[in-house]
């Protein structure tokens, strides 16, 4: 069974990051208009989910072949989330998420924070050209970077608690980090491994890579 699910959005999303974040092998998720962004590459997807509003005529024409999962309009679940339940209910470990970002601020910042209704165990990662944006996967986690890189650490779902920083140019120190404040923002890798610690809380990582 193929373990890594790639999950493609009808939002920002250039042709060269599909190039980038798919392997053979991949088990590709169109969600809803995010087939569209398939149409002039070399991928198909597995399966198209959602209510069809934004998926176009050329795609549904290339991709008629591939299997449907077609959702009422006015439903209680973005159509992200339902590909999402898709993927967790098929027991993939790893997740991408591309085209998540968009020109529409409460869509971009609803797809992010679904990250926080995934399971524990399963890796789930947005990818939005240099950005990687995920929650960190344990309160005592590694990380790996180029000096000069940019990281910056959101609290979700309220405060991160003794949040400890090591490696990175603005260290901290078993700090209480607000939720809705921008402490966290635009720090920097100092050495090519970095630590972070805390105690309690959820914590959103937005990292820019130079190199992919």
């Amino acid at each position: 069974m193929k373990k890594q699910a790639v999950l493609v959005c009808n939002g920002n999303l250039d042709t060269k990051w599909l190039y980038s974040c798919i392997s053979p092998g991949d088990f590709i998720v169109a969600v809803d208009g995010g087939a569209n962004k398939l149409v002039k590459t070399k991928f198909a997807p597995d399966v198209i989910i959602g209510d069809m509003d934004s998926i176009n005529n050329t795609a549904l024409k290339k991709f008629r072949k591939c299997k449907l999962i077609r959702y009422p309009h006015e439903k209680d679940f973005l159509d992200l989330e339902l590909a999402l339940g898709y993927c967790i209910e098929k027991k993939f470990s790893k997740i991408i998420i591309l085209g998540a970002l968009g020109s529409r601020a409460d869509m971009s910042l609803t797809n992010v924070f679904l990250l926080s209704q995934i399971p524990k165990g399963i890796s789930a990662r947005i990818m939005h050209e240099n950005q990687e944006i995920y929650l960190v996967p344990s309160k005592k986690f590694s990380i790996g970077g180029v000096p000069g890189e940019r990281i910056s650490l959101f609290p979700i779902q309220g405060e991160v608690k003794g949040l400890s920083l090591e490696g990175f140019r603005y260290g901290l120190k078993n700090h209480d980090l607000r939720f809705g404040i921008g402490k966290g923002l635009s720090n920097e890798f100092k050495c090519k491994k970095a630590r972070i610690s805390f105690k309690d809380g959820m914590l959103l990582c937005v990292h820019f890579h130079k190199w992919f």
